[in-house]
């Protein structure tokens, strides 16, 4: 994968983690896109995309492509109960509040769904 001109190291990196998964026939984790890019952890990873700037705004994009993936994981049968887990552990969905840190102090993220109702 040749790097496109101006991208930054992490860019190149994320690329990379997304393309190897597509290579391999992986669903992105978030553990996974921390790892590939040399961090201890997801919280880490969480930390540094809540910085300002073009780094923050690369993982920022990232995750949400990680949330993708785990959404359409979940319309194939053969991988939906594990892409439910991770959706409600890792990107709040579900009935439960998902605790985010930010300096140190927990906050909650409610989310809400809506289905309308069918007729017919």
């Amino acid at each position: 994968m040749s790097a496109k001109r101006g991208e930054s190291p992490t860019e190149r990196r994320v690329a990379a983690y997304f393309a190897a998964c597509r290579q391999e026939n992986k669903t992105p984790t978030l553990p996974g896109l921390a790892l590939a890019l040399g961090m201890e952890s997801r919280e880490e990873l969480e930390r540094r995309a809540a910085c300002p700037g073009r780094v923050g705004a690369a993982l920022r994009l990232a995750r949400s492509q990680v949330e993708e993936a785990q959404l359409q994981a979940m319309f194939q049968k053969d991988t939906a109960a594990g892409a439910k887990f991770l959706l409600q552990a890792d990107f709040g969905y579900g009935g439960k509040p998902h605790p985010k840190k930010e300096a140190g102090k927990p906050q909650e993220t409610v989310i809400t769904v809506e289905v309308p109702e069918s007729h017919g």
